[in-house]
């Protein structure tokens, strides 16, 4: 087997799998980073007043929806 990959470089191999461990941390930072999320708006829910709720959720203005835009929501 040729140690030079395509367009005549050198190789590096192909991607590594991950072992069960790796995958199990892997998994568990993703739902922390969830959870992280919902947390947040969890208390963003909470902080606003039932007027505030509807204005933001079912009645949202041009700016509520760039920001929820530019947190990905």
């Amino acid at each position: 087997m040729s140690r030079f990959g395509s367009f005549g470089g050198l190789g590096r191999g192909g991607k590594k799998a991950l072992s069960e461990e790796q995958i199990h941390n892997r998994d568990n930072l993703q739902q922390e980073k969830v959870d992280e999320v919902l947390s947040k708006q969890d208390a963003r829910y909470d902080a606003m007043t039932p007027e505030e709720r509807e204005e933001y959720y079912l009645k949202p203005s041009l700016l509520t929806k760039l920001k929820k835009a530019f947190r990905g929501q």
